[in-house]
């Protein structure tokens, strides 16, 4: 089944309101392969995408989430 993405990334809204963040534009976790949204995560490797406000700046990221062993 795997691990609930929705769930983890709401978690991870809250801790990044939490440290100062003002807004999250948007937060997901994609297959890495095809850049496909993902429900569940079943270890794959797979890509963090966000954009978040803190302050006036706007912060674009991505980073790579390795598979599990």
């Amino acid at each position: 089944a795997g691990d609930s993405v929705a769930a983890v990334l709401a978690q991870a809204r809250e801790r990044l309101l939490a440290g100062g963040f003002s807004e999250i534009d948007y937060l997901e976790l994609r297959a890495d392969a095809d850049l496909a949204s993902l429900a569940h995560y079943d270890g794959r490797p797979a890509r963090l995408l966000a954009a978040a406000r803190l302050g006036t700046v706007r912060l674009i990221d991505n980073m790579s989430v390795p598979a599990k062993a």
